[in-house]
């Protein structure tokens, strides 16, 4: 115990040297627990994108594959291209119909991998309309006669729309992602899906235009089917709006543009009907557990097609690396000021206790002359290294709360990544803007029919955001007990070598 109070009663006796060497510390520390915030910030973030993004595919076919046929195509004249459709038989017809699509076969054997969490199939198709008016048809002719100074389009009706449809209309990134707002109604559901029940989802600006609400019946035409067998009623469930049409119509002479308002939105089994391919979809969505099964999936991809060059599987893989490389990057920096910073504090301590040591022999000869231990002697000093490492690490830890963001902007701006990151992930050509849903990935539930929770890679990538967390106070407390260990290595190696005869026969 009088060694303790030695030791305390020496801090104090020396204020202004404790001050130097606890300064010296304190912007070491600080700086070590700021790199450290950094990193458990940066490691935690990057889990999180693991989770969240990276880890989305859907097989398809091949661009390689569509510009062939389209130059095949093309080296043909119209004429031979007319005389090849008239000769076609109904099996090369359908043969042609489904050229551009995937066996459901396929889709379901690729969701059977371990890796795959939630999947859907998704089709998107043309189908012909009876009695509709195509507003935004209108729209864009009307445009076109006023760019040139004539009088308003003519009222046209267009007897082609798109459709859509996937087994669950929650779970379409459109609406996951509020691009798109149901108004009236529901949508449809995997019960639906499953009875092949002929309900759809029509835009708010095409039912006003023609006169239709929740519950009111539109005819669709089965393609390559005639006759009344040709027709197909299908129930309006719901109405909904898009926010883009809604934003233009805000303001401006183009208010009544509306780029999406000849979608349906219907069941898989019901659009397939429509379109006269059953069994078949554009693409397989898939969500799997993390970016690290990439590999596998593409293994199972290949395992699935037989290596079909027809087929590709895709993924939203670069898109990870853009929001992770910056992180990743960041993380490593800090490891490397982390690691700098606590060698500059390692040194600082030794350093300084040697010159403390060196320059109190003396009193050090005389406490082992009068009967103290090796011990007791070193306790002292103990208590000394142990005051300057506490006074230094407390200080830091509460600047590393103020400065730790400041920090983990600082590098990430130094690592490529910040607010720049994020746009160039959400506009990236190849797809990914989760954001908005995934580009290509009209919709996604599970088998079950439940949702997917689209996560925004902008919100990700815009900052680091540095937590001041209870772990860093653990880190802050290892660092204060290697530091001290340290600090005594001079100490202890000095006094256990000193002789107290030698030191006093020197005055």
């Amino acid at each position: 115990m009088r060694s303790v109070k030695r030791g305390f009663r020496s801090f104090y006796r020396h204020p202004l040297r404790n001050l130097v060497v606890v300064a010296l510390l304190f912007v070491c520390l600080a700086f070590s627990l700021s790199m450290l915030a950094v990193k458990l910030a940066a490691d935690g973030q990057i889990r999180e994108v693991k989770r969240n993004v990276g880890n989305y595919g859907e097989i398809k076919v091949s661009s390689d594959y569509q510009m062939q046929v389209f130059e095949e195509q093309r080296g043909m004249s119209r004429a031979e291209r007319q005389a090849r459709a008239r000769t076609m038989s109904e099996e090369e017809q359908q043969a042609q119909r489904v050229r551009f699509l995937v066996t459901e076969e396929t889709a379901d054997a690729l969701a059977a991998d371990g890796a795959v969490t939630t999947y859907d199939k998704v089709l998107q198709a043309n189908i012909g309309m009876k009695g509709i008016i195509n507003p935004a048809m209108e729209s864009m002719l009307g445009l076109r006669s006023q760019m040139r100074g004539g009088p308003g389009g003519p009222e046209i009706s267009s007897d082609s729309f798109r459709f859509e449809g996937n087994t669950n209309g929650a779970s379409a990134s459109d609406f996951l992602s509020g691009r798109k707002i149901l108004t009236a109604g529901s949508l449809y559901t995997y019960r639906d899906y499953l009875e092949a029940n002929p309900v759809v989802v029509v835009e708010k600006n095409l039912a006003e235009e023609n006169g239709l609400d929740v519950g009111d019946t539109v005819t669709a035409y089965i393609s390559g089917a005639s006759g009344k067998a040709s027709e197909v009623e299908l129930t309006v469930v719901g109405i909904y709006e898009t926010v883009q049409a809604e934003e233009q119509s805000e303001g401006g002479e183009f208010a009544q543009f509306n780029p999406a308002g000849n979608t349906f939105y219907a069941p898989l089994s019901v659009v397939q009907l429509l379109n006269g391919t059953e069994g078949y979809v554009t693409l397989g969505s898939y969500r799997f557990d993390s970016v690290d099964s990439t590999g596998e999936m593409e293994a199972a991809f290949a395992g699935v097609t037989g290596g079909d060059g027809r087929f590709e599987f895709s993924t939203d893989y670069s898109d990870y690396r853009a929001i992770a490389d910056p992180l990743q990057k960041t993380a490593r920096t800090s490891v490397i000021g982390l690691a700098g910073a606590l060698g500059a504090c390692a040194l600082i301590i030794l350093l300084a206790m040697a010159i403390i040591v060196g320059g109190r022999t003396r009193e050090l000869g005389v406490l082992k002359a009068i009967g103290a231990t090796d011990r007791q002697v070193i306790a002292q000093f103990a208590v000394e290294v142990v005051c300057i490492c506490l006074a230094a690490t407390v200080l830091a830890a509460g600047v590393t709360a103020v400065v730790g963001q400041r920090m983990g902007d600082w590098l990430m701006s130094g690592s490529g990544g910040g607010a720049e990151t994020a746009v160039s992930a959400q506009e990236a050509p190849n797809g990914a803007s989760f954001a908005g849903g995934v580009p290509g990935m009209p919709g996604m539930s599970g088998a079950n029919g439940g949702g997917l929770y689209v996560v925004s890679s902008h919100e990700q990538a815009a900052d680091l955001h540095v937590v001041y967390r209870g772990s860093l106070l653990l880190y802050a407390i290892l660092i204060l007990f290697i530091i001290s260990l340290l600090g005594m290595a001079v100490p202890v190696a000095w006094i256990t070598r000193l002789r107290p005869a030698r030191v006093l026969s020197m005055e």
